[in-house]
């Protein structure tokens, strides 16, 4: 008896890219949420400017966009893009005084944003976007 199989790696490599790239851009946006909560505000602005981006954005106009509104809603949910380690987008603000608000000042930051989430939030954001791709794990 001859048995046919079927190889479909190229579809599936296509889904698991996807899945990676959604969870990657869920958590990042997870991240800034939480990060703008937690952060010190003064002015507001340092949270304004919060957001999750792609890695090739230019956030030469950010301080005086942030001033104006929320980077957050202005920009949209980000799209994943491609590095040497896979799908990545860049988490943070890119205000000069972020840093030492954040870190030499001791406030709560980036850092706690990314602590709020990962774990069993994180697993879970995962777990969806794999599921959505029809990759889900057994149990």
């Amino acid at each position: 008896m001859r048995v046919a199989k079927t190889w479909n790696g190229l579809d599936f490599l296509a889904r698991l890219d996807r899945a990676a790239g959604r969870s990657i851009v869920a958590i990042g946006v997870n991240v800034a949420v939480e990060t703008k909560r937690i952060t010190h505000k003064q002015s507001g602005t340092l949270a304004r400017s919060t957001h999750a981006a792609p890695r090739s954005a230019n956030h030469n106009s950010d301080e005086g966009l942030a001033q104006a509104g929320d980077l957050m809603s202005m920009g949209g949910t980000p799209k994943a893009e491609h590095s040497e380690f896979g799908p990545a987008i860049e988490v943070g603000s890119w205000l000069p005084y972020a840093c030492v608000e954040w870190v030499g000042r001791a406030h709560p930051g980036l850092q706690q944003g990314l602590e709020a989430v990962r774990g069993a939030r994180a697993d879970a954001i995962v777990a969806q976007a794999f599921a959505e791709e029809g990759l889900a794990g057994r149990r």
